[in-house]
């Protein structure tokens, strides 16, 4: 008895670190984010992260904050950063924090959502 159970140790450790590293890569493979269009973000939670690539548009400078309008084929958003903000033409990939600035005007809502930049991605060569 003492002889075949020993027998099994080595291969029990071997199905531990096997299991231990698939569990590891599908946690990993979970942590990817999708590219969210702009029409998209207007149905997604606020303070949602996201993940978008677009073109900018406008550029707004501001005192401690910079802004600038990113465009997809679906439409335009205005992302707010500390950073120094992309050039003006140039194609950027974001991650970005969704919000939502309510405007109440004459019994209607003409508020708008924009993005909280929390990084600015590396675009790879097939996304440009």
């Amino acid at each position: 008895m003492l002889i075949s159970s020993l027998k099994f140790r080595p291969t029990v450790a071997k199905l531990k670190g096997i299991i231990s590293w698939v569990t590891l890569l599908v946690s990993l493979i979970g942590c990817q984010s999708t590219l969210t269009s702009v029409e998209e973000i207007s149905q997604q939670k606020i303070d949602k992260t996201v993940l978008l690539t677009g073109n900018v548009v406008h550029i707004a400078p501001f005192i401690e904050r910079n802004a600038y309008q990113l465009e997809d084929a679906t439409g335009k958003i205005w992302v707010v950063t500390t950073q120094n903000p992309p050039q003006f033409g140039e194609l950027v990939s974001i991650k970005g924090k969704i919000k939502y600035q309510s405007l109440p005007f004459a019994e209607q809502e003409l508020g708008e959502f924009y993005l909280v930049e929390l990084e600015q991605l590396t675009i790879s060569g097939d996304e440009k």
